[in-house]
């Protein structure tokens, strides 16, 4: 039988494996804030301009949709009844659906059409309490009536619904067209056409900090994990101590990673999940 591995070797083994793991985590970080940096260099504004592809602020005057709506943002759901005293409705999503149901903004003085369109690349963003209020329940009859099918192993199956109606303030990024007797907003080239409710530059700056702080802070605690795990004497209350918080950090900044992908996601892919209680219900 060989000789068992020195504490040494089996320590700098062991940080090999943190230190592949962190820098798995930081890549993939990296990869978010970077599409992020990109998108946010598209949006540059179009002012006065009646072609060229960017960024249009201002005011939605017509919605040809339902209730004049400009455009919805989409998410189907499927909500099971979670184990408890207390029956709570736990929704999962599906993929997201954003539509444009054709319509007119004002942008600098200036009547811009929005075409009717559907697909991947129709984009609406919605801040988060926008969508909540839209995924909210609406009474208790609406709420018994979902527990039979919640009960279910298929669950309870509905959609929520976020629109942009008439009167809105709108930031619409596309392609500015000038081909016809009123200018209109194509998808640009890549397809994409994205109408939005919010800022979209600001949540990109506050969605980049945020990914370049976790970023630094991975970095920083890797390295600090590293330096108490390889002080002198290796087999020491300090190189010990190293090597319980790298077990920690090593356990947990996969799914802090996660956490991240999901705080920096789009708003037209964005995890909305929720539940669902009883209104009324006294606590």
């Amino acid at each position: 039988m060989g000789k068992p591995l020195p504490y040494e070797l089996m320590g700098l083994f062991v940080l090999g494996v943190l230190w592949v793991n962190t820098l798995l985590v930081v890549a993939a970080a990296y990869k978010e804030i970077a599409a992020l940096s990109a998108l946010a260099r598209r949006f540059v504004p179009l002012g006065p301009k009646t072609e060229g592809t960017g960024l249009l602020i201002g005011r939605v005057t017509r919605g040809d949709g339902e209730g004049r709506a400009l455009a919805a943002h989409g998410i189907p759901q499927v909500g099971r009844l979670a184990r408890g005293d207390e029956p709570v409705v736990l929704f999962e999503d599906r993929p997201a659906e954003g539509a444009s149901f054709g319509g007119a903004i004002e942008a600098e003085g200036r009547a811009v059409e929005i075409p009717p369109r559907t697909g991947p690349g129709v984009e609406v963003w919605h801040g988060p309490d926008a969508l909540r209020a839209a995924a909210a329940c609406p009474s208790p009859e609406a709420f018994d009536a979902a527990l039979p099918d919640a009960r279910k192993a298929r669950g309870f199956s509905r959609k929520v619904t976020a629109h942009i109606p008439e009167g809105s303030a709108l930031y619409a990024f596309g392609a500015l067209r000038s081909d016809g007797p009123t200018p209109r907003l194509a998808p640009a080239e890549d397809g994409t056409l994205i109408l939005s409710t919010i800022d979209p530059r600001s949540f990109c700056r506050q969605k980049t900090r945020l990914g370049w702080l976790f970023l630094v802070g991975v970095l920083a605690l890797a390295a600090g994990v590293t330096a108490l795990a390889l002080h002198e004497p290796f087999v020491s209350t300090t190189s010990k101590l190293g090597g319980v918080l790298g077990l920690a950090f090593f356990l947990l900044v996969q799914p802090a990673g996660t956490g991240l992908r999901d705080a920096l996601a789009r708003p037209s892919v964005a995890a909305l999940r929720g539940e669902w209680r009883r209104p009324g219900r006294a606590s």
